[in-house]
Formats: structure tokens, sequence, C-alpha cells
């Protein structure tokens, strides 16, 4: 599927839900993923201290955009103008194990449930795409939206580092969460799965 964006390049989605989209990471893109990082609301929730320049992004870019089997990334679109908001990774990938870390950047239009369907969409990708069991992520207690966001799209907490972060010149618990393939409902890609074949061990 190939659309055009709000003008600062093309589109071209991979998969889309009902209100977002994912595709490929862009080139195009670097000053906007850098003036992201640089944002305060959005920095604090990825741990992030240190100001990106934009040759820093962009190694960044060229890094994540490579063909890697332990890491796949997306930009996640609005599909009401094809607007850019975040970006989204698993990486950490094992393949024997079946296991991922999950990652995303809302950086654009929050509070509008993009997140959580961005989330969805990632997890049936891992699941569905990759074969993946296990998929993990990382947030500080401190951001209660995106918990409700991660419960919501299908994960579990499973446990905390106490005051194991520090955000702003305060300590916060680290919460672990996860999702499992059994568990998962599909969405989007339910429909591109041959008949016949045998479920994932």
């Amino acid at each position: 599927m190939t659309t055009t964006d709000d003008g600062a390049g093309e589109a071209r989605l991979v998969v889309t839900g009902e209100r977002v989209g994912l595709g490929p990471l862009r080139g195009d893109l670097v000053p906007r993923y850098q003036r992201w990082v640089n944002d305060l609301q959005v920095s604090r929730g990825l741990g992030m201290r240190q100001v990106m320049t934009e040759e820093a992004e962009r190694s960044w870019y060229e890094e994540f955009s490579k063909q890697d089997p332990g890491r796949v990334s997306f930009t996640i679109y609005d599909l009401d103008d094809l607007a850019p908001v975040g970006t989204t990774s698993l990486f950490e990938m094992d393949h024997f194990h079946g296991t991922a870390t999950f990652g995303i950047m809302v950086a654009e239009r929050r509070g509008q449930g993009f997140g959580t369907e961005a989330t969805r969409l990632m997890l049936e990708w891992g699941f569905t795409v990759l074969g993946l069991h296990n998929i993990e992520l990382r947030v500080w207690d401190w951001n209660a939206g995106a918990i409700r966001a991660y419960t919501k799209a299908g994960f579990r907490e499973t446990g905390r580092r106490r005051g194991g972060v520090v955000v702003m010149g305060r300590r916060y618990d680290i919460v672990y969460m996860d999702a499992i393939a059994p568990e998962f409902k599909g969405s989007a890609l339910t429909d591109l799965i041959p008949e016949g074949g045998q479920p994932l061990a």
C-alpha cells in the first residue's frame, strides 16, 4: 500500500489498523525524529538525558534502518492525513527462544489512542509475521497513561525493579510487562494467515 503524507515525503504503509498505519523509517524524517527525541515530554518517557544532534539522530536512523534479523522498526502514521506521529520497534530479538523487547515513541497527537493501536499492530507483527512467543517492555511507574495503553493492547505486568530509574531528578520503579502469543487476539493481519498449517507451539 503506497500513499502520500503531509508533504514531507511519501508514506509507504506496510500494515494498517483502524486509525494507525506503520511504514518503514525514512531518511527525510530524520530532522523530525530528532525534534521528537529532544522534546522533554517525550524524552523523559524514554529515559534519555542527552540532547540529540541531527548527526547523532542520523546515525541512529542508519543503524535502525539496516536489515537486521534482531530488530524491526517502523514510523507510526495517523491514517486521517498520513502525518507521522512516532516510531516503534521490536529489538533484542532472539529467534531461537522466540523473544523480543518492544519500544514505542508517540511524539505527536498523544492522548488519542494511537499508542495503543500501534502497540497492538507491533504485537501482531511480532507474533504473526515473526513467529515470536514472548514480547517484553520496560516502562517507568509514573507513566500511568503508557501502562494503561500497554495493558489495553495486551501486555501484563510481570514485576518491578524498585527505584531503578531516575527521571527529572526523582527516583521511580521500572515496571516490567510482557505479552505472549497464545493470549493475543489478532487484528489487522489475521486475514493474511493462509488456510491450514499448525499453530506455533
